[in-house]
């Protein structure tokens, strides 16, 4: 049997990509601490910002392997997942990288690399080792693969899908299994996953509606990160709900659709209030959230755009809720919702 380590090569050449993170002021924020360190963070965040486009080009070489029906293979998913899970603090950057992508047309190229972010993060707080978190990584990269058998027709439309369209669709997790057959004695966790990520705790999910422990665990933490990368990325045929609202969304789920224990895990780990979100504290004024705190996350680090009477500020104003008692944050808010 081949071993997931067996597959693991030299980092592959890296391609480029005319979309440049650098241009996302955000992202290289300094959040304190000595010039070494902040020039080791943004370091560490373009390496990232590296590692994300290489994903990115092996996705849209996959689809079209797929859909031509070419043979695929996993060396250099393997090779880019074993760079990014040997260091959480790489996969801490990938995570950032997951508010700027993910919004482009093109949903299903960055939707499963978000989501093999997030599991990634569950992976490290239940204490996986490098193996089991580099298997759970390549099921959540390739849990989709499924949909690139779908007409583009049918998965970029922008209106509602017909009961036809959406059993289609429905079909992906069979779809993702078929492709995936030459990997099934190999890899029986890899092609597991990818058929059971739609399965739920409480039976109602599909292709077979199986409950609990049926369903494979990495299928179950990718179960919890799909759905919430589905809510906070606008796809074809329906616009991206908040965060904050969309992890109330999953919380409302709890001991039915979801492992309590995953689902806890998750949201210790994906913060309410992630970089890059908007917000609105309690003095009216609108700002950006550019870091937050593991101890604190609902008390992130916020970069000031507009002012409590709503106009825009000219001048930096970062306030660090952490060490200030008066203000807080009152809800999550939208690009749309900023005052004109």
């Amino acid at each position: 049997m081949t071993r997931t380590y067996d597959l693991i090569k030299e980092k592959p050449g890296e391609k480029s990509e005319p979309l440049r993170l650098s241009d996302i002021e955000y992202l290289k924020s300094e959040e304190g601490g000595s010039d070494v360190a902040v020039s080791q963070g943004r370091k560490d965040l373009e390496d990232a910002e590296k590692m994300y486009i290489n994903l990115q080009n092996y996705m849209r070489e996959l689809r079209e392997k797929v859909t031509n029906n070419q043979p695929i293979q996993l060396e250099t998913a393997l090779s880019l997942i074993h760079r990014i899970t040997e260091s959480r603090n790489i996969s801490e950057k990938m995570y950032q990288l997951t508010i700027a992508f993910g919004h482009e047309k093109d949903y299903y190229i960055s939707q499963p690399i978000n989501t093999m972010v997030y599991a990634i993060m569950i992976g490290w707080r239940m204490g996986y080792s490098h193996i089991k978190l580099t298997e759970l990584a390549l099921s959540a990269l390739l849990h989709d693969i499924g949909m690139f058998m779908i007409p583009e027709h049918i998965v970029n439309k922008e209106e509602p899908l017909s009961e036809s369209e959406l059993s289609l669709i429905k079909r992906h997790p069979e779809m993702g299994e078929n492709c995936l057959f030459s990997f099934k004695d190999d890899f029986p966790w890899l092609v597991r996953a990818v058929h059971e990520h739609h399965e739920r705790e409480n039976g109602q999910g599909y292709p077979r509606g199986i409950i609990g422990d049926e369903i494979i665990e990495y299928a179950k933490i990718i179960g919890i990160c799909d759905s919430y990368e589905a809510m906070t990325h606008n796809r074809p045929y329906k616009k991206a709900i908040m965060p904050f609202a969309s992890v109330m969304e999953l919380i409302e789920t709890k001991n039915l659709s979801f492992s309590p224990k995953i689902l806890k895990i998750f949201l210790e780990e994906i913060s309410l209030y992630p970089m890059g979100s908007y917000v609105k504290l309690n003095n009216m004024s609108i700002g950006r959230v550019i870091a937050t705190h593991k101890d604190q996350p609902l008390r992130p680090i916020i970069k000031i755009l507009f002012n409590g009477n709503g106009d825009r500020v000219t001048e930096e104003k970062i306030i660090n809720l952490k060490e200030n008692i008066v203000l807080n944050i009152l809800s999550g808010i939208s690009e749309e919702e900023f005052p004109h």
